[in-house]
């Protein structure tokens, strides 16, 4: 590639398919195989699936206050930035989770996604699959959490995939070194993108 670089014009040295690539991309596989993801290597996967104050804890994000459900959490990465506006710290963050329950299943596209807050995005197509997509968002004690969360059924299992964005006024500024919510957002947001469940296609 160095090479290239050298030999070929810019426009053109665009144009090949590897030359926007991200050499510091990492590849996430889990849920016995089945889910599989890239991210940025500055973040690292963890199967931490605690809550906050105005979000539950578990596999998947529930917003009229029913149980979370038997299932699964296969991965959750999240990183602190800094606010566009405003002031303390937000966190933007992606979870992936499942569950082979017949109850979770048989509600998999509406449990605990209507809220009072929450609105019916138009299906979304991601990794080959159909995803019914709701926004949804609550906000108390000076902190507001917002998401954007998907479900399908896949092969017989319901699987979950919640994009959040959580933000604390009251907590301390985020880091110098931490990055802004764009360039965090950013980051959740291509994770989302490379998504793919099921049979390698």
């Amino acid at each position: 590639m160095s090479l290239l670089r050298y030999l070929l014009p810019l426009p053109l040295l665009a144009l090949l398919p590897f030359a926007n690539a991200t050499a510091a991309d990492k590849s996430f596989v889990g849920g016995g195989g089945i889910v599989r993801l890239s991210y940025a290597s500055s973040l690292t996967p963890t199967r931490n699936f605690a809550g906050r104050a105005v979000m539950n804890r578990g596999w998947r994000q529930m917003w009229d206050g029913a149980p979370v459900g038997r299932g699964v959490g296969i991965v959750r990465f999240w990183e602190v930035a800094r606010p566009t506006n405003g002031q303390g710290q937000v966190t933007e963050l992606i979870q992936v989770g499942f569950s082979r329950s017949a109850d979770v299943v048989a509600t998999c596209g509406t449990a605990g996604l209507v809220s009072g807050s929450a609105r019916r995005l138009p299906n979304r197509m991601l990794g080959g699959h159909r995803w019914t997509v709701y926004t949804n968002g609550d906000a108390g004690m000076s902190q507001q959490v917002n998401a954007t969360n998907l479900r399908s059924v896949i092969n017989g299992a319901c699987y979950a995939i919640d994009r959040v964005t959580y933000a604390v006024k009251p907590a301390a500024p985020a880091s110098r070194n931490a990055p802004t919510q764009a360039v965090a957002a950013a980051r959740m947001d291509a994770i989302l993108a490379t998504i793919k469940v099921g049979g390698r296609r």
